[in-house]
């Protein structure tokens, strides 16, 4: 008798989970934690506010699991977590040594993406042939997509940084290898500061301390290449002192700029952000100011407050 286990699997003994981000996103958020918490144990709550989250929701338990996925976090109580020695050994380490071999158990702790590397020992499978062969496995076709990005930008990314040419020689010891070998994210010795561009994500790094909860997207660049702006702040960032977590796949050529006359006297609250500005009228402008998430759900109620106001508006 077959059974149905979580949401991955249809017709298997064993259905293991499987993270919905990449090892490199994954990294970026358990640096995060890290950064405000180090090995802490910290309710879950805290730790999803850590990584861009109003609180505890479906969306951040989401992304949560994925880091456990990774072995990057682990359960410390109810409702409780931490960041588990594995991460510290990636985002720390002792040695470039310690570090490689971080990097390869965090890659292939999702035990689904240990079984793909077992199932495909000549190489990297390419995406069509990874769900061809996820489809005969009796995925869920919600679990295909999931699935395949996560592994695939974890791959793209390890290739990107010259962790393993496939099939070819292991600097350690000359013999074939497809164990992966990233460039330190957050070892101060290996750090990369400046060199940021429109569209980026980075990271704020002042006086040996991280500034931002999570990396942000660069919106304007100054002239003279000194500054930076990141999304939903109007605060200057010195360049000397950003470190870019990742580059964007297309940069427009020219900083997008959406300023509004006034503005310089709206006050945001800690941990507002600016989600949406619109033009809705000749001398009429929209700006959303959010704190929390954002999802389907509060958008649904959103409309239905501005439905009901509209309705006052007319009445009047």
């Amino acid at each position: 008798m077959t059974g149905i286990k979580g949401d991955v699997f249809m017709a298997r003994a064993q259905s293991p989970g499987y993270p919905n981000t990449s090892l490199p996103k994954a990294l970026m958020q358990a640096r995060a934690i890290h950064a405000a918490d180090r090995r802490n144990i910290i309710d879950r709550d805290v730790a999803a506010k850590h990584i861009g989250y109003g609180g505890q929701s479906g969306a951040s338990d989401k992304a949560l699991a994925s880091l456990a996925h990774y072995g990057l976090l682990e359960k410390a109580g109810k409702g409780q977590t931490r960041v588990t020695q594995l991460a510290v050994d990636i985002l720390h380490p002792d040695s470039e040594a310690s570090r490689k071999k971080a990097l390869v158990e965090a890659a292939y702790s999702p035990d689904i993406f240990a079984e793909i590397r077992e199932r495909f020992q000549d190489g990297h499978p390419s995406e069509g042939a990874l769900k061809s062969w996820l489809m005969r496995e009796n995925f869920l076709d919600r679990a295909i997509g999931p699935v395949v990005a996560a592994y695939m930008e974890t791959c793209r990314y390890l290739e990107q940084e010259k962790a393993f040419e496939s099939g070819g020689p292991s600097a350690d010891t000359g013999e074939k290898s497809a164990l992966p070998n990233i460039q330190t994210l957050g070892d101060p010795d290996n750090k990369a500061f400046g060199g940021a561009k429109v569209g980026d994500f980075v990271q704020w790094e002042s006086q040996g301390a991280l500034q931002l909860p999570k990396p942000l997207r660069v919106r304007l660049v100054s002239d003279d290449g000194n500054w930076v702006a990141v999304e939903g702040s109007q605060t200057g960032i010195p360049m000397s002192e950003v470190i870019v977590e990742s580059k964007a796949a297309n940069a427009p050529a020219t900083p997008p700029v959406f300023a509004f006359p006034q503005d310089s006297h709206i006050a945001t609250e800690q941990g507002e952000v600016e989600w949406m500005r619109n033009r809705v009228g000749q001398e009429t402008n929209v700006r959303l100011m959010v704190k929390g998430e954002m999802g389907p759900k509060e958008i649904g109620k959103l409309i239905k407050l501005l439905e009901a106001q509209k309705l006052v508006l007319e009445d009047d």
